[in-house]
């Protein structure tokens, strides 16, 4: 049985008003730690073969070539360097709003897309037959400049996914309780987005999940390990994050992020990254490409 590891949860850097982030890297060797993240996730990695990858219960040694879709933000998931002596690997990792597929999976055309993400809830693997089709569109991808075409290839490239007839699901785990509470979590996130320059107050979002204050508390414990004031605060930081990111002036995102001055956002910001706003905004200058 795999031993199961301590779970990060990720912070994207993927903002609310964009579609989805697109990172390209090489490197020599895997350090992320097994984690978990509200955004869906497609990771090809090339050039690595030994490797081990973690997704929910499964524990898999991989090929030249890897190609997951996660559709699941509850699903654990890592590469691991296991028997893997390469260093020249190549990943490409897209993470992208449930949202933004989400709200076409009842159309029509999209039905072979809807059944490929209900599988992809396990995390699923696709097979060489798909990864030679498709990494073509992954390359071009990190390369295109213009948003819209960006999105379109996106779209296309999910198409061809799900069309394939060789991909599989990873993790064994039957899910209903958790994926219950996945879309518990997201319907509390939407909530507290649409009402972050608000006082949110704990009862109202119990009620929108239609729990108990105490049900809401223990639930929001287990699920998240925050009480409900430091949910709120870990919310407000992480739009901070992507705002500063971006530009904006330190009243625009005290403003747009419901902190109630600039000095109380300095003090817990500082509290929560070891830096002030201006300090993180000045040491965010790493290579990425937000669509």
């Amino acid at each position: 049985m795999m031993t199961t590891p301590e779970i990060f949860r990720e912070k994207s850097p993927l903002s609310e008003k964009d579609c989805f982030v697109v990172f390209d890297r090489r490197k020599s060797s895997f350090t992320f730690p097994v984690h978990v993240h509200p955004e869906y996730e497609l990771n090809f990695v090339e050039g690595a073969p030994g490797a081990e990858r973690i997704i929910g219960d499964s524990l898999e040694t991989i090929a030249e070539r890897d190609l997951v879709l996660i559709a699941n933000p509850e699903l654990k998931h890592a590469w691991k360097d296991g028997a893997c002596t390469s260093s020249n690997i190549h990943e490409i990792t897209i993470q992208f709003h449930a949202s933004l597929i989400e709200q076409y999976l009842d159309k029509n055309q999209f039905r072979s897309v809807r059944q490929l993400f209900a599988r992809a809830a396990r995390g699923v693997s696709f097979g060489q037959a798909t990864i030679d089709r498709v990494q073509p569109l992954l390359r071009i991808l990190t390369m295109e400049n213009d948003g819209f075409y960006s999105v379109m290839r996106f779209f296309i490239l999910l198409h061809e996914l799900s069309k394939g007839d060789d991909y599989r699901e990873l993790s064994s785990t039957a899910l209903p309780e958790e994926n219950s509470a996945v879309l518990q979590l997201q319907k509390l996130r939407a909530y507290v987005n649409r009402h972050v320059t608000e006082d949110i107050r704990m009862t109202d979002a119990a009620a929108i999940l239609n729990m108990s204050r105490s049900t809401f508390a223990r639930f929001l414990k287990l699920h998240t390990g925050m009480n409900f004031t430091d949910y709120l605060l870990d919310v407000r930081i992480n739009m901070a994050i992507h705002q500063l990111k971006s530009g904006s002036p330190i009243p625009d995102v005290v403003a747009h992020c419901g902190f109630n001055s600039v000095s109380y956002f300095y003090r817990v910001f500082k509290k929560a990254k070891g830096v002030t706003p201006v300090e993180f905004r000045e040491q965010s200058r790493k290579h990425q490409t937000i669509i």
